[in-house]
C-alpha cells in the first residue's frame, strides 16, 4: 500500500474516532406507535382520566363559589367557564363504520380545543335504542316471531340494543374520545323515558299535541306512519298514470248545456289525470280552480265529450284535429255541480259527487280537474275537512284493501285468493284489475307508465303510500315562526346549512309523532274497547299514569290487563273495564328530538333546582351540535321543534351547527356492502392487507378525518391512507428529532426570549405565528387548513431550515455552550406549540412525547399538568418587550439569506463545491446593517467561513446576487476538513479545528 493509501486510512480512523466525542441524537423515542400501549396507556390517561379530572375540578370550583352568587351569577358563571357539545346519539345496530368515525372524532377535536383554551367541557355521549330496525331484529331473533307478545318483543329488543350500545362503546373507544364512556345517556333509560313523557304531556296540554284521524305517509313494509323527515325522494319511480272519465249528473249537464248553448245529446265528462288509480276507490269529490279557464270538447276519435281545463287541452290531445271546442267558459260556472263515479256505484242508482274549488288545483299539469280523496292525500283532506266529505281509506295496515268496506262486487274482484285478505294496493294485480274495470264502465282513456318523484321510506327503501288513520300530530303551525326566529342567532357551519334547516320548518305543518309499533316510548292513553275511536286522555290522566311508571317500570305498560283502573284517577274507575291502553309509541326522533333534557337535567342539578321546576336560561343551553348533513330534515329539526314546544322561548337549543359530509370510497362512490367498497374503522387502524391499506394506528384515522374539508363528502382508498401515513411519519420523526436532542440533562434549562439569537427568535416568531392562524382555523373549525399549515411549517421552517442549520452546534458544540442551550430552548418551544397545535387531532402522540420529558423539568418550569390542558404557548410573556422583540429584526434580510442558501445547495449538487467547503463574502452598502453575525450567517448558510464586507460599490465579482443590497462571493474554502466537526476550518486535515479543540478541552476538564 502506498503513503497515500495509509494517510486516507489514517485520517478515517481519525474522524471515526471524534465520533465518540460528538452530542449525537439519543432518544427511546419510537419511531411508530404502539398500538397496545395506545389502548391499554394512552387513550385512558389521554381521554378518559383528562375528561373526569377537569369536570371535577369544574364541579369543585363551581361548589366554592356558588354559594356567593345569586341565580343570575351562577348562570353567567356557567356561560362562561362551561363548553358543551351535545351528543347526536348513534343507532344501537350493527357496527360502527367511518361515518361514525369522522362524527365522534370531529366533535372530539372541538371539545380538545376548548379545554386547551381554558374552558370546562361538558360531553355525554348517548346512544338511540328505540324504533323499527331494532325490533325488526329482536323479532327475527325470536324463534316464536308470529306469535311474540309486547313485552317479549321489548325484551329482546332491549337487549339487542344493550349488547350492540356495549360493543359500538368499546369501538367508540378506539378513537380516544374525552368523554365519560361509563356514564351515557341513553333513550331506552327510565330518567330519559321519564323525563320524555313529561315532554310529551308539556306539549299535550299545551294544545301543540292533538289526535286526528288524517291520511299520513304510510310504510307497508314497516307497517306503521312516517314523519316527512323519513321520506326520501326516489326520482326514478314509475308510476302508471290513467285519464279517467267520470260523467257529470243530468241536471249538472243539463245546466252547463243551458248556460254554454251547447245542443248535444251526449254525456259530458269530467277528465281526471292520476297517478294513483287504486285510491279511485275512495274518490269522494273532483277539484277545480274558479280563476281557471275551462272549455267543453268533442272528440271524435273517442265520440264523447270532456271536461277540461283550457291550458291543458293540447297537452291531453296533441292532434288539434281530432277535437273541437264546444264552449269555453271560466271555473266559476262549475260551482256547486255535481258527477257520477260509476267505478263504485250502479249504472241505476248513481250517488252525485260534488265538484268543489280548490287553489290547490292548477293547469301545469294533468287536466285542470283534481281527483280527490280525503284518506289519500293532505290537500284533499283539508278540502275535505271544509266541506264535510268522507275521511274514506279502505286500506289496512300491511297496503291491503278492507275488502268489508268496499262494495260487494268490488270484494270479490280485490279478494287474494291465496292468503284470503284484500289484495295489496300497490301490486300489479290490483293495477291490472282496476285499469280493467274502468275499461270496463267506460271510464279509461287511456294509460301510460309515467316517471316522477315519488316517496320512499328512507329505511326500508320501498314506496310508501297515504292512508288515513288516527294518530297523534304536533301542530307545528303554533311553533314555525319561533322555531324560524330563534335560529337568526345561532351560527352554521357551514353557512348553507342555515338556509337548508329554514327550508325544511317553512315546508311542515304538522308532525306525526306515534308509530304502531311496541319498540319505544308509548303514547299514554286509552282507546275504547268496542270502539277504538273513543279517546280517554287528559292531564289528570297523564300525570297519574307517568307517576306510575315512574314507580313500576315502563314495560308494565306493555302488559295486557283486562282493567286498567290501576292506570286511571278514581273518579274513572267507573269506565275502566270499556277500555285499554294504548298500543302506540312515539317517533323515534321525537326520542332523540328531546334529548337536550339532559343538559336541561345538569344545569338544574347545577343550580340546585328540582326537575319539575322550570328553568330559564339567559343563554343557548348548548354550545354545539355536529352531525350529518342529513340531520336537517332529522335530529336538528326535531330538537329545535321539541325544544321550542316546550320551552316556548325565542332561543333555539344551540349556539351553532356544524354538518359534514359522508365518507366515499376513492372513486367518489357511496360505500356499500352489496358494492364490496366499505373500509371499517378497523381497516384504518391496524391496516388491512388485503385491500392494501396501511396501518394509520388511532391517531392516523384522526388524522385522516381532520384532514379533509368535512363539510363536503369525503372520499377514502389507499392513495388518501398512503398519503396520511408518510405525513403522520413526517410529524413522528419531528418529535423524536426534538426528543433526541433535548436530552433534558442538568445542562438544559429554559433560556428566556430575550437571550436568544436572532434566528432562533425568528423561528418563535414564525411559531407564535403559526399558533395565531391556527387558533383561528380551531375557531371556524377549517381542521384541514390548520393540517396544511403544520406540514408547511413543519417542511419550510423546521426541517429545510431551523433543523438543518442547528445540526452543526447540536452536535458539534459543547454541552455547555450558550448556542447549543439556546438552540434547545427554541427546540423545546418548538415542541411545546406543536404539543398546543396537535394535541385536539392527535392526542395520543402528543401524550407519548409528553411522557419522554422527565417529570422533574415539567415542575421546574409549571408544565406538570397532563398536555391536554395546558394553556398555548404565549411568547409575548416570555419577553420584557412583549412581542415586539421577537420581531427585532428584519425577516425580509432572513428571506434573502434563505434563498442564499438554498443557491449554495444548487451549486453544491453541480460538484462545484459542498456548503461546508466554502468561503462566502457578503458585500453591503454602507447605509445597511446586517442583523445577523458572520457566525450566525455561517451557521443559516452551513458553510465553512463568511466575511461581511461594507462596500458601496460592489466592484468586487460576484457569484450571484438576490438583492440590490446584497451581493455574494464564494470561494472554496483554503482550510482543510475538520475530522470531527467536517467543517474545512481545520489547518491541516490531521488536525481538529479551534472550536472542536475548545470542545475537547474543555469536556477534559
Amino acid at each position: 500500500m502506498n503513503k497515500l493509501g495509509l494517510v486516507g486510512i489514517s485520517r478515517w480512523y481519525a474522524s471515526h474516532a471524534y465520533q465518540k466525542t460528538l452530542n449525537l441524537p439519543r432518544s427511546t423515542f419510537p419511531v411508530r406507535s404502539n398500538l397496545d400501549l395506545c389502548v391499554s396507556e394512552l387513550i385512558p390517561r389521554a381521554s378518559q382520566d383528562v375528561y373526569n379530572q377537569q369536570l371535577d375540578e369544574f364541579l369543585r370550583r363551581y361548589k366554592e363559589i356558588s354559594s356567593s352568587l345569586s341565580h343570575e351569577g351562577k348562570l353567567k358563571y356557567i356561560e362562561e367557564k362551561l363548553f358543551v357539545l351535545h351528543d347526536g346519539p348513534p343507532y344501537a345496530n350493527g357496527d360502527l363504520h367511518l361515518g361514525h368515525a369522522l362524527n365522534k372524532i370531529l366533535k372530539d377535536i372541538i371539545n380538545r380545543y376548548q379545554l386547551s383554551q381554558g374552558k370546562y367541557v361538558f360531553y355525554k355521549p348517548g346512544w338511540d335504542c328505540h324504533g323499527l330496525p331494532i325490533e325488526l331484529k329482536a323479532i327475527k331473533q325470536s324463534d316464536k316471531s308470529d306469535n311474540l307478545k309486547p313485552c317479549q318483543v321489548r325484551s329482546i329488543a332491549s337487549r339487542c340494543a344493550s349488547e350492540t350500545m356495549e360493543r359500538q362503546k368499546n369501538q367508540f373507544k378506539q378513537f380516544a374520545i374525552l368523554t365519560n364512556w361509563d356514564d351515557p345517556y341513553c333513550t331506552m333509560h327510565k330518567d330519559f323515558e321519564i323525563d320524555q313523557l313529561k315532554i310529551f304531556r308539556k306539549l299535550f296540554t299545551s294544545g301543540i299535541i292533538k289526535r286526528q284521524n288524517k291520511p299520513v305517509y304510510w310504510s307497508i313494509e314497516s307497517k306503521t306512519a312516517l314523519a316527512e323527515s323519513e321520506l326520501e325522494y326516489n326520482d326514478d319511480h314509475i308510476s302508471t298514470s290513467a285519464f279517467v272519465k267520470f260523467p257529470l249528473t243530468d241536471s249538472s249537464m243539463a245546466f252547463l248545456k243551458h248556460k254554454l248553448s251547447i245542443t248535444t245529446n251526449d254525456a259530458i265528462h269530467c277528465l281526471i289525470w292520476t297517478t294513483t288509480p287504486w285510491t279511485l276507490l275512495a274518490n269522494q269529490a273532483i277539484c277545480y280552480n274558479e280563476r281557471l279557464q275551462y272549455v267543453i270538447i268533442r272528440s271524435f276519435k273517442d265520440e264523447s265529450n270532456f271536461l277540461l281545463s283550457q291550458d291543458l287541452v293540447t297537452k291531453v290531445f296533441p292532434d288539434i284535429s281530432s277535437y273541437r271546442v264546444l264552449a269555453a267558459f271560466n271555473g266559476s260556472l262549475l260551482k256547486d255541480l255535481k258527477y257520477h263515479n260509476p267505478l263504485i256505484s250502479g249504472h241505476d242508482d248513481f250517488k252525485a259527487y260534488p265538484l268543489i274549488s280548490g287553489i290547490h288545483v292548477t293547469d301545469s299539469t294533468g287536466t285542470g280537474l283534481v281527483h280527490t280523496a280525503p284518506g289519500h292525500g293532505s290537500e284533499d283532506y283539508i278540502v275535505g275537512l271544509n266541506h264535510n266529505l268522507p275521511i274514506f281509506s279502505p286500506v289496512d295496515h300491511k297496503g291491503n284493501y278492507i275488502l268489508s268496506e268496499l262494495p260487494k262486487e268490488w270484494q270479490k274482484l280485490l279478494l287474494d285468493q291465496t292468503t284470503g285478505e284484500g289484495l295489496n294496493v300497490l301490486s300489479n294485480e290490483t293495477l291490472r284489475i282496476v285499469l280493467s274495470q274502468l275499461q270496463n264502465r267506460n271510464m279509461l282513456l287511456s294509460f301510460q307508465p309515467y316517471k316522477h318523484s315519488y316517496p320512499y321510506d328512507w329505511r326500508s327503501k320501498k314506496p310508501t303510500i297515504i292512508r288515513s288513520t288516527p294518530q297523534w300530530f304536533a301542530d307545528l303551525s303554533l311553533l314555525k315562526k319561533t322555531a324560524l326566529d330563534s335560529l337568526e342567532d345561532v351560527k352554521f357551519y357551514p353557512g348553507r346549512g342555515g338556509k337548508r334547516l329554514a327550508s325544511f320548518i317553512k315546508n311542515r305543518n304538522e308532525w306525526c309523532i306515534s308509530r304502531q309499533r311496541f319498540w319505544g316510548i308509548p303514547i299514554i292513553y286509552f282507546q275504547g274497547k268496542e270502539n277504538p275511536d273513543e279517546i280517554l286522555c287528559d292531564v289528570e290522566i297523564l300525570d297519574f299514569a307517568i307517576k306510575r311508571i315512574e314507580k313500576i317500570g315502563i314495560e308494565q305498560w306493555f302488559v295486557e290487563e283486562e282493567d286498567i283502573k290501576n292506570w286511571l284517577p278514581e273518579k274513572y274507575a267507573v269506565k275502566s273495564g270499556r277500555f285499554r291502553k294504548s298500543k302506540d309509541t312515539l317517533d323515534v326522533w321525537f326520542d332523540s328530538g328531546s334529548s337536550w333534557s339532559v343538559i336541561i337535567n345538569f344545569y338544574k342539578t347545577l343550580l340546585g333546582l328540582q326537575k319539575e321546576e322550570k328553568l330559564e336560561l339567559p343563554f343557548n343551553a348548548i354550545d354545539v351540535y355536529l352531525e350529518g348533513s342529513d340531520q336537517h330534515r332529522g335530529w336538528f329539526q326535531s330538537s329545535l321543534l321539541t325544544y321550542a314546544a316546550f320551552t316556548q322561548g325565542s332561543s333555539a337549543p344551540f349556539k351553532s351547527v356544524i354538518t359534514h359530509g359522508f365518507i366515499l370510497d376513492e372513486d367518489g362512490i357511496k360505500m356499500s356492502k352489496s358494492i364490496g367498497n366499505t373500509i371499517s374503522p378497523n381497516d384504518i387502524i391496524k391496516g388491512n392487507q388485503k385491500l392494501k391499506l396501511p396501518a394509520l394506528g388511532i391517531d392516523g384515522i384522526r388524522y385522516l378525518m381532520a384532514q379533509n374539508d368535512f363539510t363536503n363528502d369525503i372520499s377514502i382508498g389507499p392513495t388518501i391512507l398512503n398519503r396520511t401515513s408518510e405525513a403522520m411519519k413526517r410529524i413522528r420523526l419531528m418529535f423524536k428529532f426534538l426528543l433526541s436532542n433535548l436530552n433534558f440533562n442538568e445542562n438544559m434549562v429554559l433560556l428566556p426570549i430575550d437571550s436568544l439569537r436572532p434566528i432562533d427568535k425568528y423561528t418563535i416568531s414564525r411559531l407564535d405565528e403559526l399558533l395565531t392562524q391556527v387558533k383561528i382555523c380551531y375557531e371556524s373549525n377549517n381542521f384541514s387548513k390548520i393540517l396544511s399549515m403544520v406540514q408547511y411549517h413543519l417542511n419550510n421552517e423546521l426541517s429545510s431550515l431551523y433543523f438543518d442549520i442547528s445540526k452543526d452546534s447540536l452536535y458539534s458544540d459543547s454541552l455547555i455552550s450558550l448556542k447549543r442551550n439556546q438552540i434547545q430552548t427554541t427546540f423545546f418551544h418548538i415542541l411545546n406549540a406543536y404539543r398546543a397545535v396537535l394535541s385536539p387531532i392527535l392526542p395520543l402522540l402528543v401524550q407519548e412525547v409528553w411522557d419522554y420529558i422527565p417529570d422533574s423539568f415539567l415542575i421546574e418550569n409549571k408544565l406538570d399538568k397532563s398536555p391536554m390542558v395546558l394553556p398555548w404557548p404565549d411568547f409575548s410573556k416570555d419577553c420584557h418587550n412583549g412581542r415586539d422583540l421577537i420581531k427585532s429584526f428584519e425577516i425580509n434580510e432572513l428571506e434573502i439569506l434563505r434563498t442564499f442558501k438554498d443557491q449554495l445547495k444548487m451549486l453544491a449538487a453541480k460538484g462545484i463545491a459542498k456548503p461546508s467547503e466554502l468561503f462566502v463574502k457578503i458585500m453591503v452598502n454602507d447605509d445597511r446593517s446586517v442583523p445577523f453575525s458572520e457566525t450566525e450567517i455561517c451557521d443559516i448558510l452551513q458553510v465553512a467561513k463568511v466575511e461581511i464586507v461594507v462596500d458601496a460599490t460592489h466592484n468586487r465579482p460576484s457569484t450571484f446576487s438576490s438583492d440590490k443590497n446584497f451581493k455574494l462571493q464564494i470561494e472554496k474554502s483554503e482550510k482543510a476538513k475538520c475530522p470531527r466537526c467536517w467543517k474545512h476550518t481545520s489547518s491541516s486535515e490531521d488536525e481538529l479545528c479551534q472550536r472542536c479543540t475548545e470542545v475537547l478541552l474543555t469536556s477534559e476538564m
